[in-house]
C-alpha cells in the first residue's frame, strides 16, 4: 500500500446511537444557546459549526458537506427577497398612513357590547395586513383590553382573544416572517403553504369567534369608553391623513394574494406602489419614503403608546430574519451531510410512520417538543423542515402538508407556552402580569384538532403530485366497481 492510498481513508459508518448523539448535541447547543440568551442566530451558528466538525470527523469530503448547504440556501433566496419586500412595504404603509388608517377605523368599530369577539376579529385583520402578531397585540390589543377594563370584561378573556387573533395573521399572512420561513425551509410555494393552512385555520377561526361571542354576551350593558382608544384616535388623526384611500395598498395586497400572483412579482409591485401611494396620500418626498423603506419609520407624535406601535418597518428590520434563514440553511445542510437525520428517520421514526396519518402526528409531536423545550416558535420550523421534508416526499405526501403542520404547531402553539417569547411579550404589553390568558386562546387549541382530523380522514391531504387523497380513493372505488 503506497502513501497516497494510506492518506485516503473511507468514510466512517454512522450507527443509530451515533446519529442520536449528533442530533442531541446539535439541538442541545441550539436550544441551550437560546435559553442562555445568545439569540437564535448565534445558537444556529454554533449548531452549524458542530455539524460541520462532525462531518469532518466522519471523513466526509468537504464538497459533500458544502453542497447541501448551498442547495438549502439557494432554495430560500426567494424567501429572502420576499422579506425585503415586506420590510419596504411595512415602512411605506406606516409613513403613507395605511397602518395608521387601519388602526383608526378598527378602533372606531369597537363597541362595549362586542369587546371580546371584536378583539379577536380586529387583531386577526391587523395581523393579516401587517404580518406581525407582536404589532397587532401592541395596536388593537392594547386598545381593546383598555375598553375591556372599562366595561368589566375579565382581562384574561379579552387578552386571550387578542393573542389568538394576532396569531391568525402570524401564521397566515404572506407578509409574516414565520409564514415565509415555514414555506422557505421546506421548499414550498408561499401561496401553496397559505392555501393548505386555510383548511385548518378558517374553521378554527369561525368556531373561536362563536365562542368569544357567546362568552362576551354577558358584558353588553356598560357604555364606558376607554381613554387609550380616544388618545390613539386623536393622535393618529392629528399626525396622519386618515382616509379610506390610504387602505388601497392593503386592498391591493389582498388582491395579489387571492389572484395567486407569484410572490416576488406581486410583493415587489405592491412595495413600489406603496412607496408612490405614500407620497400621494401624505405629501411625503420621495427621499423620505425611501429612507423609511430602508431604515424603518421613526414616530415622534409625543404619545409613547402610538410611537411604540409605529416605530417599525424597513429593510433593516428584516436583516435579522434573513440572517437566521441563512444560518438555518447552514445548520440544516451540514446536519443533513452528517447523515444523522437519515439514520434517525430510517431506523426510528420511519418504523413508526406506517401511513400519512402517523407521519403528520409524529411531525406535530416533534414540533411541540422543540417548542416546549426552547420556547422559540421559529426554531421548530427551522428544525422540522430539514428533518421531515424528504420523508414526506418518500411517503408521497405533499410538502405543503408538512408546512401546514409547522404553522399549526410550532408557530400557532407558541402562544400556549408560558415561557415562550410570544407569551412573555403579550403578558408584558397587555399588562396582565402573567399568562392567565392562555386558557382563553381558543384558536390556538382548535387549529391542531383540525390538523389531526385532516390526517385521519384524508380531507385536505394531498399527494406529492398535488392529487387530493380523497379524490384518489374515490377513483379507486369507482374503478373497483
Amino acid at each position: 500500500m503506497n502513501k497516497k492510498e494510506k492518506a485516503v481513508k473511507p468514510e466512517r459508518d454512522l450507527s443509530v446511537a451515533g446519529a442520536i448523539l449528533i442530533l442531541i448535541v446539535v439541538f442541545a447547543t441550539i436550544i441551550g444557546g437560546i435559553r442562555m440568551g445568545i439569540g437564535t442566530n448565534m445558537a444556529l451558528f454554533l449548531g452549524a459549526f458542530e455539524a460541520m466538525i462532525t462531518c469532518l470527523i466522519l471523513r466526509k469530503p468537504w464538497g459533500d458537506v458544502q453542497k447541501p448547504i448551498i442547495d438549502f440556501m439557494s432554495g430560500t433566496l426567494v424567501v429572502c427577497i420576499i422579506l425585503i419586500d415586506v420590510g419596504i412595504m411595512v415602512g411605506a404603509w406606516i409613513i403613507g398612513g395605511t397602518v395608521p388608517s387601519l388602526m383608526y377605523y378598527g378602533l372606531k368599530l369597537i363597541t362595549p357590547g362586542l369587546v371580546v369577539p371584536m378583539a379577536f376579529i380586529l387583531c386577526s385583520i391587523m395581523s393579516v395586513f401587517t404580518g406581525t402578531s407582536f404589532g397587532s397585540i401592541a395596536t388593537m390589543g392594547i386598545a381593546v383590553t383598555g375598553v375591556a377594563i372599562g366595561v368589566g370584561v375579565p382581562m384574561p378573556l379579552v387578552a386571550g382573544a387578542v393573542v389568538a387573533g394576532a396569531h391568525v395573521g402570524d401564521k397566515m399572512s404572506p407578509m409574516s416572517d414565520s409564514t415565509n420561513l415555514c414555506s422557505g425551509v421546506a421548499g414550498v410555494d408561499l401561496y401553496d403553504h397559505i392555501g393548505s393552512m386555510m383548511h385548518t385555520t378558517v374553521p378554527a377561526a369561525i368556531i373561536s369567534l362563536v365562542l368569544y361571542w357567546i362568552m362576551g354576551l354577558k358584558y353588553t350593558a356598560s357604555s364606558a369608553t376607554d381613554e387609550n382608544v380616544q388618545l390613539m384616535l386623536t393622535t393618529l388623526d392629528s399626525n396622519f391623513r386618515i382616509s379610506l384611500l390610504a387602505l388601497v395598498p392593503a386592498i391591493l395586497m389582498i388582491v395579489i394574494a387571492v389572484a395567486k400572483i407569484p410572490a416576488v412579482l406581486g410583493l415587489t409591485s405592491c412595495s413600489v406602489f406603496s412607496i408612490f401611494w405614500a407620497m400621494l396620500m401624505q405629501g411625503c418626498s420621495f427621499s423620505e419614503v425611501m429612507t423609511v423603506a430602508q431604515s424603518g419609520y421613526v414616530s415622534d407624535t409625543g404619545v409613547a403608546l402610538v410611537d411604540g406601535i409605529l416605530n417599525r418597518g424597513g429593510i433593516s428590520s428584516m436583516m435579522g430574519t434573513i440572517g437566521m434563514i441563512i444560518l438555518a440553511c447552514m445548520m440544516g445542510g451540514a446536519l443533513q451531510a452528517t447523515g444523522a437525520l437519515k439514520v434517525f428517520m430510517d431506523n426510528i421514526l420511519m418504523k413508526k410512520m406506517k401511513s400519512a396519518k402517523s407521519l403528520v402526528v409524529i411531525t406535530m409531536i416533534y414540533n411541540y417538543l422543540i417548542l416546549a423545550v426552547s420556547g422559540n416558535q421559529m426554531l421548530g420550523a427551522v428544525m422540522s423542515g430539514p428533518t421531515f421534508a424528504e420523508t414526506y416526499d418518500e411517503m408521497d405526501v405533499h410538502r405543503k402538508v408538512l408546512t401546514r403542520c409547522m404553522g399549526d404547531t410550532t408557530i400557532n402553539g407558541s402562544a400556549l407556552i408560558p415561557w415562550s417569547v410570544a407569551t412573555v411579550y403579550a403578558a408584558g404589553v397587555l399588562g396582565t402580569g402573567n399568562a392567565a390568558f392562555i386558557p382563553y386562546e381558543f384558536f390556538c387549541y382548535i387549529v391542531p384538532i383540525f390538523t389531526v382530523i385532516s390526517a385521519f380522514t384524508g380531507w385536505a391531504m394531498w399527494h406529492s403530485d398535488g392529487t387530493p387523497f380523497l379524490s384518489k380513493k374515490n377513483r379507486k372505488v369507482k374503478e373497483a366497481a
